[in-house]
């Protein structure tokens, strides 16, 4: 599959494919014999015409530049669009560069909304764009920082935090990411900050400057073609101003042009670095008052604010008005504690980069139909379903310790000290104190750590389930590693309210009954009186009582008895206690919990599964920057 990257600029545009699986970096396609093709339109001879051949041979009809610019509140530039973009796919298409299956992706400025990006992608498909995808330019930018080897960038600075600002002719971008990924700040921007101000602006000074300025000015205001050749020519001069700044701090260039329409009127023009100063500083009316710089010093401020909860490490900057001395001047002062880097050709990178972003969703999309299918609910469940016993056992560990010094104990205590008359009377708030026990936060905080421990016993199991699928879509296997102690343990929570039913309350009373009788009438040859059944002889035997009425009628009398405190013995908290009675508790438990379709084994099982899906699919989706 070959992936199609197609940067509409306003000023220049270009066009970059990259072949899946082929280890070659995107290359430029060029268009009329052109890497780079300047976003120009027109009509001649009845025929759309693109680039500078809109301008060089005749003046085309209807020549429009900056469309792209104007796209948001011009709706009369959509047609400019359309021919602009259906001109430069005829040309590929004819020329044999670009084939029916191969898959356009096309940039956008981060600043438009999601109303505006599906108007545009309307507009491509109108061109003749099969299902295009439109992404933000500096997403595309940092795509190539991150896959070009010409950029060469630390992959780690790349990880942590970084900023790509792309400075292009309309649009001022900014794309931030942490982690690899893009944060929920993403894209922002301006979308009518550019190199392109700067462009008109040196053409309306020159206007002014010129004798024929009336001439000229009237001319510019009655043809379409004329104005945008005239702002053509002004953008080339600029361009070689800044391109010729660096080695040469005086550099001074002139153009003379020759506008036929009404007559011929010649306009020259000059950028050296006095206008350059004024172009610059002097408050335009297009920015409300404010300078160039002073635009772009706020934007770049608000982005320092934006990031502020964690700066950028690395600042990409990219985009042909990147070149700007002044800007990258800027930009460093701004973010001096980063990194700042220029890309070498950055009016290839977007396009670059776009093609990149078409693999890199479409593999991602891939790779999320893998994980879907494969980490099915039924391998999960399997996997959890063959370690449920070493939860089980650490279980039922902390719940024995909880029932028997959260509910037992203290109600056998009041019972011993008279603020409980029966047997009766204390299962009932035993019961409704286990209740309370197994709901209550304590219960949930003691069980937590036998969870944690069973997450960390599945997670090398679950991890052998992922990481072939990682390989397989050249997703590096950190970007999916498992950390289920602490995501899992928090969507995988055992509850314990729901873990046992009204069936082990009534076992459990069943032991405590059980080791209150027999303590009572047991060992100690002692018989109590039962208020409610005359006859019975304190201090009787009880092996006689037991053997004349039966141990069932022994112990539903004791119950129901107001035994005496004297009789209400320490011993009995003490047996309680005991491993003997622990161990008939925990039995209790394990067959409570080991219920093959009970509470334990659906809330666990079947919780953990759908949760641990869902995270997955959470991981999955954050791999890579997310799908626009």
């Amino acid at each position: 599959m070959r992936y199609i990257g197609f940067d509409v600029g306003d000023g220049e545009s270009a066009v970059a494919a990259f072949e899946q699986g082929s280890g070659i970096e995107p290359i430029i396609l060029p268009v009329h014999g052109s890497k780079s093709i300047l976003s120009a339109v027109g009509i001649l001879n009845g025929e759309i015409v693109i680039g500078e051949r809109a301008y060089t041979d005749a003046l085309a009809d209807g020549l429009s530049v900056r469309f792209k610019s104007r796209f948001t509140y011009d709706t009369s530039r959509n047609e400019d669009i359309v021919r602009f973009v259906r001109g430069v796919i005829r040309h590929l298409t004819d020329s044999g560069a670009v084939q029916p299956e191969d898959r356009f992706v096309i940039g956008c400025p981060a600043g438009w909304n999601a109303t505006a990006r599906a108007r545009y992608r309307d507009l491509l498909i109108r061109a003749g764009i099969r299902d295009p995808q439109v992404i933000s330019e500096s997403r595309a930018a940092f795509l190539y920082a991150k896959y070009a080897k010409t950029v060469a960038l630390d992959i780690d600075i790349l990880n942590e935090s970084a900023l790509v600002i792309d400075i292009g002719s309309s649009t001022l971008d900014f794309a931030y990411i942490v982690d690899g990924r893009e944060t929920g700040v993403g894209t922002f921007g301006d979308i009518a900050l550019g190199g392109g101000i700067l462009d008109a602006e040196l053409l309306r000074l020159m206007v002014e400057k010129s004798r024929e300025r009336e001439q000229i000015q009237a001319v510019l205001n009655e043809s379409r073609s004329w104005y945008s050749y005239c702002e053509i020519q002004a953008r080339r001069l600029k361009e070689e101003f800044f391109t010729r700044l660096p080695a040469e701090p005086n550099v001074n260039v002139k153009k003379q042009l020759r506008i036929c329409y009404d007559g011929v009127q010649k306009l020259q023009l000059q950028l050296n670095q006095d206008i350059a100063q004024c172009l610059i500083y002097n408050p335009l009316s297009v920015l409300s008052g404010r300078s160039f710089y002073q635009a772009v010093e706020e934007a770049l401020k608000d982005a320092v604010r934006l990031t502020a909860a964690n700066p950028p490490r690395l600042v990409l900057l990219t985009g042909g008005a990147s070149r700007m001395d002044f800007f990258r001047e800027l930009c460093r002062e701004t973010f001096s504690g980063a990194v700042v880097v220029c890309c070498p050709e950055p009016e290839f990178s977007i396009a670059k980069g776009l093609s990149y972003a078409g693999w890199v969703d479409e593999n991602l999309r891939a790779f999320r139909k893998s994980i879907e299918e494969e980490v099915t609910e039924a391998r999960v469940s399997h996997i959890a379903r063959e370690a449920l016993p070493d939860l089980q056992s650490d279980a039922v560990e902390v719940l024995t310790d909880l029932i028997i010094d959260e509910a037992l104990l203290p109600m056998v205590s009041d019972w011993r000290h008279g603020k409980i008359d029966t047997l009766d009377e204390m299962n009932g708030r035993i019961s409704k104190r286990m209740e309370q026990v197994m709901a209550s936060p304590m219960a949930a905080e003691a069980l937590e750590p036998c969870m944690e421990r069973w997450l960390h016993g599945l997670t090398g199991k679950l991890q052998a389930l992922i990481d072939p699928i990682c390989d397989r879509h050249e997703v590096p296997r950190k970007e999916m590693q498992l950390n289920l102690t602490a995501a899992g343990a928090n969507t995988v929570a055992l509850n314990p309210k729901d873990l046992t039913g009204s069936h082990f309350t009534s076992t459990i009373l069943t032991v405590l009954v059980s080791v209150l009788t027999g303590l009572l009438c047991g060992g100690s040859g002692v018989a109590l009186v039962a208020s409610g059944l005359p006859g019975f002889i304190f201090g009787l035997a009880a092996g006689a009582l037991i053997s004349i009425l039966g141990a069932d009628v022994i112990s539903k009398g004791i119950t129901k008895a107001n035994i005496p405190l004297l009789l209400r013995t320490k011993a009995i908290e003490k047996r309680l206690g005991s491993d003997q009675t622990r161990k008939k508790i925990r039995d209790a438990l394990n067959k409570e919990l080991g219920s093959e379709n009970g509470q334990f084994q659906t809330q666990v099982v079947g919780g953990f599964t759908r949760s641990f899906r869902s995270y997955v699919s959470t991981i999955a989706q954050a791999a890579e920057i997310p799908i626009e």
